[in-house]
């Protein structure tokens, strides 16, 4: 008879909960064909009745039973709380997104705020920037004008004198 015990998935870890649920997929598949093994192996021995005693047969059946049994409300006990720490772990995710959500809106509303200040003196600048664009279009026209009526000037006091000498050399 072969006395197989299964190792404890549990106490091992790995960073793919995938490989982990695959190996103890796979472990307890080992644990169940050895308990298979061990029926065959005790109805087997039930054939040697007369010699080993049907109490003592009787007795080594009712505990392998009780010890199949174990071993399937332990696995199912397992799976139960596998599920429900993976459900709490999956509510902690979304609490914690959501929590990240939040903070970040206020991070953000916090720096919309402090930049009031920024904003508001950008748009005094804006609005100065044009002030000044038009003082000096204005400047400039003026200058323009004024430019114009001192060569208009110019042209007729040095066409003036021009005409002048023109008749001092005629006459």
């Amino acid at each position: 008879m072969t006395d197989k015990t299964p190792t404890d998935s549990g106490s091992q870890t790995t960073s793919d909960s995938g490989t982990s649920e695959t190996k103890a997929a796979k472990e307890w598949e080992a644990f169940q064909r050895d308990l298979d093994t061990l029926g065959r192996q005790l109805a087997e021995l039930g054939s040697h009745g007369a010699a080993l005693g049907e109490h003592f047969l009787d007795s080594l059946q009712a505990r392998f039973k009780d010890v199949q049994a174990k071993a399937t409300t332990y696995r199912q006990a397992t799976e139960e709380q596998i599920e429900r720490t993976r459900q709490e772990a999956e509510g902690t995710l979304k609490d914690a997104r959501t929590h990240s959500t939040e903070a970040a809106k206020d991070a953000a509303r916090e720096i919309w705020e402090k930049a009031q200040p920024l904003r508001e003196g950008a748009k005094d600048v804006g609005e100065g920037l044009a002030r000044a664009w038009g003082e000096l279009r204005t400047s400039f026209g003026k200058a323009a004008q004024r430019l114009q009526t001192d060569t208009e000037a110019s042209s007729s006091t040095d066409a003036t004198p021009s005409a002048t000498e023109d008749r001092r050399e005629t006459t």
